[in-house]
């Protein structure tokens, strides 16, 4: 296709896709890890579960700082940082489980007597206590840089490419969802270290990948991506933003993109059902990997539900580039939740493992089509030098609500049982559905060529 051809050769996504999977994988590998070893050397699901939750709170807190980051300077730049910090931080996490843990027990002695990974020695009691702290400086690299490589994107690929390339970063996330849960209980069982020894190693492949980047959108100057934009643009941005940072408190300045967000009713609906979904889907996942670890299963088993759940994905992915531009946004999005709604629910329901994780799969078939809809249209709406704020602002209220709903999905797992706190997050998202298929602006969303017009009817605000 034409329009392929244009995306990798036209050009840097290639470069800007190695640099974000790499970083992707790593993240993957160390959020599978983590949580594991809290529950064996703790042996509480509830703690490995509020540990979660401390790192999505630091992350959030510092996100809103990291918007105005990412929008202050060059991109490519904070992304060769995030890489070269990932390896510090990656090698010290390694360090510290040589140091304080020793080889996996597989003679029932583990969490609840199963084959879960247990720590003895005389330092073991500290593993958990330096994995905390290791995960918390992450959690600060995320909270300030994570966020980069999606505000560069739309810098690096042309609006009119924005949904078909936002269905392949789909198409790549569910490839390393259904990769990375069977690949870290694999690692882990050659050694605990060995995830974060390779999240090193990605760190170095994404650093590489970023400096290769020459041609994408730089604030305060002109577009040298060749795609969008001209130097009167850039000249108009760099004066708005230097205006933006010069009279306004830097608080204000950091929770612009937030602010935002919840004042247009377009996006506080759709950020709030957003949230809703964020929360409760993951947290069920979670929660899921916990109840398979510590229920006598082999590690590998344990990313069995997120690699379901990629299956779906990636098998969405393959048709969403296809049917962004010929299905009509509103019908892809209203699918997207309804089908999330139901899955989950499903999934709830069903006893067997493999049930849960064929309605996991159905569940988010549709995820890819609907994020690409909804992505794009949110690029459209946000000019470029403000990209991290909003980024930032919906990683603050998405990523709170993940960690409200891990905290408390962790005790309810703890009090009340698997089986009625996954119904309860089932709940959460048939009511999510419900929410998002009330606004008739977001059902009635045409095709990409049409959505100027469909911004103008509704007086969808942008920013």
């Amino acid at each position: 296709m034409a329009s392929d051809t244009e995306l990798w050769r036209g050009t840097d996504y290639g470069w800007w896709l190695a640099a974000d999977t790499s970083g992707a994988v790593g993240a993957s590998l160390i959020a599978f890890a983590v949580p594991l070893m809290m529950l064996a050397t703790t042996g509480s699901s509830a703690a490995a579960t509020t540990t979660e939750s401390i790192c999505v709170v630091v992350q959030t807190v510092l996100g809103l700082a990291g918007g105005v980051i990412q929008d202050r300077y060059d991109r490519r730049t904070l992304m060769l940082i995030w890489g070269a910090s990932g390896v510090v931080l990656s090698a010290v996490a390694a360090a510290a489980v040589m140091l304080f843990g020793n080889a996996p027990k597989t003679s029932g002695h583990g969490v609840n007597g199963a084959n879960a990974p247990a720590f003895g020695g005389p330092y073991a009691h500290v593993l958990p206590i330096a994995l905390l702290c290791i995960v918390v400086l992450f959690s600060v690299r995320d909270g300030l840089l994570e966020n980069t490589s999606n505000a560069m994107l739309r810098g690096v690929v042309p609006d009119e490419q924005l949904p078909h390339a936002m269905a392949l970063n789909d198409a790549r996330d569910s490839t390393v969802t259904l990769a990375g849960g069977p690949l870290g209980g694999l690692l882990m069982t050659v050694g605990h270290a060995v995830p974060f020894l390779t999240s090193a190693v990605l760190s170095v492949l994404g650093m590489v990948s970023a400096w290769r980047i020459r041609r994408y959108w730089k604030r305060a100057t002109v577009d040298d991506s060749g795609h969008s934009g001209n130097a009167d643009d850039a000249a108009d941005d760099a004066i708005d933003v230097s205006g933006a940072i010069t009279a306004a408190p830097r608080w204000r300045d950091a929770l612009d993109g937030m602010i935002w967000l919840l004042r247009d009713r377009f996006q506080r609906h759709l950020i709030i059902a957003a949230t809703m979904v964020t929360g409760a889907s993951n947290a069920f996942l979670l929660l899921t990997a916990l109840d398979i670890s510590q229920g006598g299963s082999q590690l590998i088993s344990a990313g069995f539900i997120n690699a379901a759940s990629a299956v779906g994905m990636l098998l969405g992915a393959l048709m969403a580039s296809q049917l962004v531009n010929r299905v009509p946004g509103g019908v892809l999005v209203g699918v997207m939740f309804a089908l999330l709604a139901a899955g989950f629910t499903g999934a709830a329901l069903v006893p067997s493992m493999v049930g849960k994780a064929i309605f996991v799969a159905c569940s988010v078939l549709a995820l890819p089509a609907g994020n690409a809809v909804l992505g794009g249209l949110s690029n459209t709406l946000v000019g470029k030098d403000k990209l991290g704020r909003v980024g930032a602002g919906s990683m603050v209220l998405q990523y709170g609500a993940y960690g409200v709903a891990v905290a408390l999905a962790g005790w309810g797992m703890q009090t009340i049982g698997y089986g009625p706190t996954c119904l309860i997050l089932a709940t959460v998202l048939v009511a999510a559905a419900a929410y998002a298929l009330t606004m008739r602006s977001l059902i009635t969303l045409p095709t990409p060529d049409r959505w100027a017009e469909h911004i103008q009817r509704w007086s969808i605000a942008q920013f």
